[in-house]
Order: C-alpha cells, then structure tokens, then sequence
C-alpha cells in the first residue's frame, strides 16, 4: 500500500482546491462530503466534515524511482545458464 499524506483544513481551503481540481465523484454520508478528485496530476480525496473542518489525502510523493527487485538466486542461475550457453 502506498504511504498517505495527510492534513486538517477549513472548508475554504477545499472550496478553492475542488475549484481548481477535476472532480471525479462525491458522496454525502451523514453530516460529512467524501469528495474524490484529480489536482495538478495527482489522486486526492478529501472529506468535509460538519465541523467546518475538512481531511485532505494524498499519497505521499516517492524520491526516487520504484524499481523491481531482483531475486539474487534467479539473477546468479540466470548468468550461469547464459555462461554455459556460450561456446567456448
């Protein structure tokens, strides 16, 4: 799962983000708005609760490229077997 960033606002603060995002869908649930939206190229969702409060989401940015790990034992057979393939 990736790492989340998170942080309390007002309700302000969300208005002027959702007027800046692409909202992809909302939903009303109890006294709160879950709102899930697109800003400058990043997911976020945000919910506004009834205390003029709102929760904002996103994930947390990586410093570095995700690579796929290599299993060392699959790469050192790997090597032997095209060491072997080769003629002499």
């Amino acid at each position: 799962m990736s790492k989340l960033l998170w942080h309390v606002g007002s309700v302000v603060e969300l208005s002027q983000l959702l007027m800046q995002a692409d909202l992809e869908r909302s939903l009303a649930v109890g006294g709160a708005t879950v709102y899930h939206f697109m800003h400058e190229g990043q997911e976020r969702l945000a919910i506004s609760l009834a205390d003029g409060l709102a929760l904002i989401v996103q994930p947390a940015g990586s410093g570095r490229p995700r690579r796929r790990r290599r299993d060392p034992l699959k790469s050192a057979i790997a090597n032997s077997t095209e060491e072997s393939a080769q003629p002499a």
